[in-house]
């Protein structure tokens, strides 16, 4: 009980360093709460953005997934070989554009 009324009369005692203070608490918890919202708003729209786009598919050759990269990025052509099943099932997709 003592610690309580100690705290108190130091709280007191220094009013200008006690109001900076929780000020300062203040304001960090609204920058904090604001940057949450901030983010959880602009996940929310880059998550519908993206589900609006649609799919794309890339099909490239079994193997290392940085060499289909780097083939890609250089603009080269790789392998385009797909069973022929498969070919089919994306050709019947009407939202395919180009194969």
């Amino acid at each position: 009980m003592k610690f309580f009324i100690l705290a108190y009369k130091n709280l007191k005692r220094r009013k200008s360093r006690s109001f900076l203070t929780i000020g300062g608490v203040a304001v960090a918890v609204a920058v904090l709460v604001s940057l949450l919202g901030f983010n959880a708003g602009y996940q929310e729209a880059l998550t519908s953005d993206v589900d609006k786009m649609g799919y794309q598919v890339v099909v490239t050759a079994k193997g290392c997934p940085y060499e289909a990269a780097t083939m890609i990025l250089n603009g080269e052509a790789g392998l385009r070989f797909i069973d022929e099943d498969i070919y089919k099932q994306i050709t019947s997709d009407p939202d395919i554009n180009k194969i």
